[in-house]
């Protein structure tokens, strides 16, 4: 089952206030943009050095997301030449940002082997991760109606303000309860260092709008 219809099983909304799936698809991003920083993808790219001082960044790295984990040279050594961190550095000049390698400038056409993370697409979220990743988008919309009915009420009519503040209470349980039941997933406990999160924001035209950090 594709991760979008997964999510709509856990945050279905019989009020009709969300569309499926233009409303649901916002979600399922933020949450693989969470997620990706809670298990971001390792990895491992050659490049050629120019010469220079500097090397350029592997082509698949993400601006703003990611990390370099490890840096290799020469190749070929049993075992691996790993430089220690405080060997290398990313170096931001005029032109972008660069690898850097500390007291060694390596000739023109040499490989230096990087391990870097980066973000994960749908295809990219493990089997086993699939249902963390709908429980979070599923929190993320639940978050969505909770404040939606919060703020939809006829204050003439007493029994809709009833109603709507009940339905407003059982979207918040419900976005707590798969919110944590995401963290037992992936093994974090709730009030651990948190990365940039995407957050859930109801518009006052009542539409679906998240926002989250990454590019």
């Amino acid at each position: 089952m594709a991760l979008i219809d997964l999510i709509f099983s856990r945050a279905k909304d019989d009020s009709k206030r969300l569309t499926y799936p233009a409303d649901y698809q916002p979600a399922l991003e933020a949450a693989l943009d969470t997620y990706s920083r809670h298990r971001p993808r390792l990895v491992v790219e050659d490049v050629a050095a120019s010469g220079g001082a500097d090397l350029d960044l592997p082509a698949g790295w993400e601006d703003e997301f990611s990390q370099m984990r490890a840096v290799e040279y020469p190749l070929g050594l049993v075992p691996p030449a790993l430089w220690s961190q405080g060997d290398w550095a990313l170096y931001l000049s005029p032109t972008g940002v660069h690898l850097r390698l500390k007291d060694v400038v390596p000739a023109a056409g040499e490989l230096v082997r990087v391990t870097y993370t980066a973000s994960r697409s749908e295809a990219q979220v493990p089997r086993a991760d699939l249902d963390a990743v709908a429980n979070l988008a599923a929190a993320m919309l639940c978050e969505v109606l909770a404040n939606l009915f919060a703020h939809s009420s006829d204050p003439t009519i007493a029994a809709d303000v009833v109603n709507y503040r009940s339905k407003s209470a059982e979207f918040a349980a419900r976005a707590k309860r798969l919110r944590q039941m995401y963290l037992d997933q992936v093994g974090l406990r709730d009030g651990d260092p948190a990365p940039a999160m995407g957050v859930a924001i109801a518009p006052s035209t009542g539409r679906v709008r998240l926002t989250h950090g990454r590019r």
